[in-house]
């Protein structure tokens, strides 16, 4: 990691990456909010009625929630046969992108490190509470898969098709070190050639908005210092 010594300029405009990251993870931290994120990824577009019938809320509680969100949405007008046209919501390209804190930070300040680490570590505490409610999500659909598969035609491409696009798939290693800093490495090395295809396929089309039917968790867990807490908090109490 190369630490060298930023600019003013630099400093600046890091700083103001950073405070748009804050932002935005501060605007997403609701579950109804994640959910409407998800459902515009999902589906590219939709309007509050489609948001509406899918989130089982009101019309009030989803304009309140979609109000909230409208630095990171995009919204277009359809014509419509009633007094108004109908507002289309869309993610706004890169979302996620600005919610990655990067290296760059590390070269601030180590008083700014502390304080934007710290702010993160409240950001991520929030992020993993969403990713728990989206996991609440899966008994139900487990038992939509048990469905699917006894009524699937069973051809080898038909169960392939299940196993590779619809079914729950992980991957778990427990990492030393030595491992982790290899793992680490290539981690990053892919985030960027992810990004390069991204922007390669954006020069060729249009528009960068496309549906969205995977969702990718990748976590890095300390679980030597999370069971060391636990056992300090446990003992402690």
């Amino acid at each position: 990691m190369d630490y060298e010594l930023l600019d003013s300029k630099a400093i600046e405009k890091l700083k103001q990456d950073i405070k748009i990251h804050t932002q935005i993870v501060d605007t997403i931290n609701k579950t109804i909010r994640i959910r409407i994120l998800l459902l515009l990824w999902i589906y590219k577009e939709q309007s509050i009625n489609e948001l509406c019938d899918k989130l089982g809320k009101s019309w009030p509680t989803v304009t309140k929630h979609l109000d909230a969100l409208k630095e990171v949405l995009d919204v277009r007008e359809e014509s419509s046969r009633g007094p108004s046209n109908k507002k289309i919501y869309s993610v706004k390209p890169n979302l996620l992108q600005a919610t990655r804190l990067g290296f760059d930070f590390l070269k601030l300040d180590p008083k700014d490190i502390i304080e934007i680490l710290s702010q993160d570590l409240k950001s991520d505490n929030k992020t993993l509470e969403i990713i728990k409610k989206i996991f609440e999500d899966l008994p139900p659909y487990h038992e939509e898969l048990d469905r699917i598969l006894h009524e699937i035609t069973p051809t080898r491409e038909n169960l392939e098709n299940f196993y590779k696009k619809m079914h729950i798939n992980y991957y778990v290693e427990v990492l030393d070190e030595e491992e982790f800093e290899f793992y680490f490495k290539k981690y990053y090395e892919f985030i960027k050639e992810l990004n390069d295809f991204r922007e390669q396929r954006r020069k060729h089309k249009k528009s960068d908005q496309s549906q969205k039917h995977y969702a990718v968790l990748d976590l890095i867990l300390p679980i030597k210092n999370i069971q060391e807490a636990r056992f300090k908090r446990f003992w402690k109490t």
